[in-house]
C-alpha cells in the first residue's frame, strides 16, 4: 500500500483499500476494501464517502474491530465496558450502513452513475478471513487488483480453473493491468523460496510434539490470518486453542460456512431444530473460553490468563521463513518460532 493510494489509472472513478481524501482528485463513486489489516483501512475511521464493496467476513469483521485499550481494559480488570469500536460509522449505528458485501465467484454489476457500470467479482485471496482480490471490468477495460496474497502453486491452479478466469487465463482475454501485492518481494536471496502453510503447519506440528505433554503453548496471533495454524494444531492433537471472549465473540460473527469457509472449524456449527425454537449443535468447533482446559492458548498478551500463570511457556511467534520475521508481530521473549505466516 505504500505505493498504491487507491487509484486504479483504470477506473480513476473507484478507489480501492485507500479512503484519505487526496487533493486535486475527484470524489470516487464507488469504494472497495480487499480485507480487514490496517494498512488496508487507511481513513475508514472518519470516512463520510460512497458506499463500499467487500465480502461478507470482511463487513462483519470491520465492524466488531475495537481499541486494544478497551479490549486489554476489559481483560485485565474484569470490567464490563462499553465496547470502543473503531468502524461503527460504517454501520447501521450511525444509520448509514455503507458496507456492500458481495459473494466470491459471482460477478456484480455496480452503477457508478447513469452512464457507467463496472463489473466486479470477487475472488479468495488465501490471506486472512474475508481477503479478497477483485477483478473490474466494463466491456473495454479489464484490471485484477489482488490486496494481499499468497500465491501458492494450489491457489495459483484454482485461479486458472476458475470459470471466470479462465477468459483470461486461456488467452481470450486479456488485463489491462494487475495490481499486484509485492510485499516480499526483494532482491536478497531470502525473498526467493517460502515454505507453503501446509509445510510450515507440519513443521510447527512436529516440533509441538518434541515437547512434554505438560508443556504449555501460546501463539502469538497478533492479527487476522493465523486460523489456519489454530485448527490444525487442535486437529492434529485433539485440542482446544484458548481465545479471549473478544475474538472468540469476533470468529462466533463469522461462523457461518456461507460467511466464512472455515468459520464452523473454529467456532462450531448449529442448525435450527424441526419446530424452529432451538439450534441443534453439530460441532463445538475448536476454540475455548476456558483457559484451563487446554494448554494451547492464542489469547490477549498483556494480561494474566489462569492456564499460562506461573508456567513455562513456549511462545510460538509468526515468521514469513527462517530469515525473515513477519513485520508487526513485535519481538519474542523466547526464540521459538514457526515457518509458517499469514503473509504472502
Amino acid at each position: 500500500m505504500s505505493t498504491f493510494l487507491g487509484i486504479p489509472k483504470e477506473f480513476p472513478e473507484i478507489r480501492i483499500d485507500y479512503f484519505k481524501e487526496q487533493p486535486g482528485t475527484l470524489p470516487p463513486k464507488a469504494c472497495f476494501l480487499s480485507h480487514i489489516h490496517s494498512d488496508h483501512l487507511l481513513g475508514l475511521d472518519n470516512y463520510m464517502g460512497p458506499v463500499i464493496y467487500c465480502s461478507p467476513a470482511t463487513k462483519r469483521l470491520l465492524l466488531r474491530l475495537e481499541t486494544k485499550s478497551t479490549r486489554l481494559t476489559r481483560l485485565c480488570n474484569e470490567v464490563e465496558i462499553e465496547p470502543q469500536r473503531i468502524y461503527r460509522n460504517l454501520g447501521p449505528e450511525y444509520g448509514r450502513d455503507v458496507l456492500r458485501p458481495i459473494p466470491y465467484n459471482t460477478p456484480t454489476t455496480i452503477e457508478l452513475d447513469p452512464s457507467q457500470k463496472i463489473t466486479v467479482t470477487l475472488l479468495d485471496a488465501n490471506h486472512c478471513p474475508g481477503s479478497t482480490m477483485f477483478l473490474i471490468e466494463n466491456g473495454e477495460k479489464a484490471v485484477l487488483y489482488t490486496g494481499d496474497i499468497r500465491a501458492e502453486d494450489w491457489w495459483v491452479e484454482s485461479l486458472r480453473r476458475n470459470p471466470v478466469l479462465l477468459p483470461y487465463t486461456r488467452g481470450r482475454k486479456s488485463l489491462d493491468c494487475l495490481y499486484l501485492d509485492t510485499t516480499f518481494c526483494g532482491p536478497s536471496p531470502a525473498y526467493e523460496t517460502f515454505p507453503s502453510k501446509t509445510q510450515g503447519i507440519c513443521l510447527l506440528v512436529n516440533e509441538i510434539r518434541k515437547y512434554p505433554q505438560d508443556t504449555v503453548f501460546h501463539f502469538n496471533a497478533w492479527t487476522y490470518g493465523y486460523e489456519d495454524i489454530w485448527i490444525a494444531v487442535a486437529s492434529a492433537l485433539n485440542v482446544k486453542i484458548h481465545v479471549d471472549k473478544y475474538r472468540n465473540d469476533i470468529f462466533q460473527a463469522i461462523s457461518d460456512p456461507s460467511v466464512y469457509e472455515y468459520g464452523p472449524c473454529l467456532s462450531g456449527y448449529s442448525v435450527a431444530t424441526m419446530d424452529g425454537r432451538d439450534r441443534m449443535l453439530i460441532s463445538e468447533g475448536c476454540l475455548t473460553l476456558d483457559p484451563t482446559c487446554t494448554r494451547f492458548h492464542s489469547c490477549e498478551r498483556g494480561h494474566v490468563c489462569e492456564g499460562r500463570a506461573g508456567k513455562q511457556v513456549v511462545y510460538i511467534h509468526p515468521a514469513v521463513n527462517s530469515q525473515i520475521r513477519e513485520p508487526g508481530a513485535g519481538y519474542p521473549r523466547h526464540r521459538y518460532s514457526d515457518e509458517y505466516t499469514r503473509g504472502n
